[in-house]
């Protein structure tokens, strides 16, 4: 070895011997692929749910909420795909020449019916679900107590 007066100016160069480090946050959790729900909105929203109840039936009501949220996180997603495919699909139905004025009166009232029992059923899913999350925490207190 050389004797030298003079400082080490590259000591991390020297000390490191070519050796990287893959810690980088871009391939952190590019290989993780347990945090991923993959599927379409519908399919992840019942994932979610089906979590949040397996989260309050093992008594962690954070843990449930946080599922919740992201659930209908997904249920709004579905719902504005579900809306943008109905515009569509009446924008097509614009474009088309109707011969009998009564087939498109028909046809509106038709699309109009099932788009009310669409948002009926909806609505009525999500306040079922709502009203079994609250007895079921209600219960876990009185069960506490």
């Amino acid at each position: 070895m050389r004797v030298s007066n003079t400082p080490r100016r590259h000591t991390r160069s020297r000390n490191n011997s070519g050796r990287r480090n893959n810690t980088s946050p871009k391939n952190r959790y590019e290989n993780n692929n347990d945090n991923k729900i993959t599927g379409n909105a519908i399919q992840v929203h019942e994932k979610y749910q089906s979590l949040a109840r397996d989260a309050i039936s093992s008594g962690d009501i954070v843990k449930a909420e946080y599922y919740f949220q992201h659930a209908e996180h997904y249920h709004r997603v579905h719902k504005s795909v579900l809306n943008t495919q109905l515009d569509k699909q009446q924008k097509s139905e614009k474009n088309i020449v109707h011969i009998n004025k009564e087939e498109v009166k028909e046809n509106t009232l038709k699309t109009n019916d099932e788009a009310k029992n669409n948002t009926e059923e909806i609505s009525k899913l999500l306040l079922n679900e709502e009203t079994k999350k609250k007895i079921k925490v209600k219960n876990q207190t009185n069960d506490e107590d």
